[in-house]
């Protein structure tokens, strides 16, 4: 099933090399696991593949936020990377409609990352909210893969005739 959702990723991208490039195969893995959760999947699995890069060292650690701090970085360009495929997929009103929803969507995140901050421990606040925005960032770009592949649901993903 894995094998067949990650095929389906990669044909949304019309089989281009410089797309299949584009995108780590573990994070292609890790949207896969998100879209199966509940049916072949869990939340924990999926948790698994998304941090593995950060998995040996101590949580909370400077070696810890500074792996978060790639991961963020990695799947923020995954998600840029769909997210420029879904714009120039979508029509023009769609893509109005979905520049209004993603500035909602960034001040969701920013409160919802810090929300319960523990102002005793830096390293370990900045590590759960570093979590808490790769998350979210994960969440997204399977949406947009999800647009991509003619799956979503949501207003904003008319794809163009």
């Amino acid at each position: 099933m894995k094998k067949l959702m990650i095929a389906a990723v990669l044909c949304a991208f019309g089989g281009m090399a410089q797309s299949q490039s584009s995108l780590p195969q573990e994070h292609i893995n890790a949207m896969a696991c998100l879209e199966n959760m509940g049916t072949s999947t869990s939340w924990n699995k999926c948790l698994g593949l998304i941090f593995a890069p950060c998995v040996d060292v101590e949580v909370g650690s400077e070696v810890h936020v500074s792996c978060l701090e790639g991961q963020r970085e990695n799947w923020s360009a995954s998600m840029q990377f769909l997210q420029k495929d879904v714009t120039d997929a979508i029509t023009l009103k769609s893509a109005e409609d979905l520049f209004e929803i993603l500035s909602g969507w960034v001040n969701y995140v920013s409160q919802k990352c810090q929300a319960g901050e523990d102002a005793t421990d830096n390293s370990a606040m900045a590590a759960k909210q570093l979590g808490c925005q790769i998350t979210e960032l994960v969440g997204l770009s399977g949406e947009y893969a999800a647009c991509l592949e003619g799956r979503s649901t949501a207003d904003y993903c008319v794809l163009k005739d």
